[in-house]
């Protein structure tokens, strides 16, 4: 997620690729987290729109889905207009929208999204919209994941291709972070220092 806002760069004036970063890695010694980085840099090969759209693609490949198509555009002859959604599956005619408080806040966004999608709808899409909680726990994000499964007729297997293997890595981890504190937890119970 880091690589992705950084290529993404809203905040940077100096644009930043994909193979800039390949570059910066090739050309830095070792570091602790560089085989890390390494591991990440296939993920960002397809830049999302937000933070949020990056954990959401990272949902997918997690759960076993293939990489859906990010920023895909479709003209929409209903709207006269070629849009732009996050994610997509076009083949399955499958759409993916993550929405954030801003698309409930700005009444214009809000109109604008749902007239797209009753007209993406209209078109023989199946319109998924994506919310925080759907990524923000890991049953959160395998709700989205089947739903998703769902709409394209396919199983998720909840585990990730061959080729996204590096993000079993993150759960590892986070088993790891999980078991150290429930240790602390015990420990401090006993009144031991941590």
């Amino acid at each position: 997620m880091l690589l992705d806002a950084i290529v993404r760069g809203t905040s940077c004036t100096v644009p930043v690729t994909a193979n800039d970063v390949d570059a910066f890695l090739d050309q830095t010694p070792n570091f602790s987290g560089k085989r890390r980085c390494l591991a990440a840099l296939p993920f960002i090969r397809n830049i999302t729109d937000s933070p949020m759209e990056s954990r959401s693609v990272l949902a997918l490949l997690r759960h076993g889905l293939k990489m859906p198509q990010l920023q895909w555009r479709i003209y929409i002859p209903e709207l006269h207009w070629e849009a732009v959604v996050d994610m997509a599956y076009p083949d399955a005619h499958v759409i993916i929208e993550y929405d954030g408080d801003a698309h409930r806040i700005d009444k214009r966004q809000y109109r604008w999204d749902e007239r797209k999608r009753q007209a993406l709808r209209a078109m023989g899409f199946t319109v998924i919209v994506v919310f925080a909680d759907d990524v923000l726990t890991a049953e959160g994000r395998a709700a989205f994941a089947n739903r998703v499964a769902n709409a394209l007729g396919v199983a998720a297997p909840g585990r990730p291709l061959p080729e996204h293997r590096a993000l079993l890595d993150d759960e590892r981890r986070m088993m790891h972070r999980n078991r150290q504190r429930r240790y602390r937890a015990r420990q401090r119970a006993q009144g031991r220092k941590v």
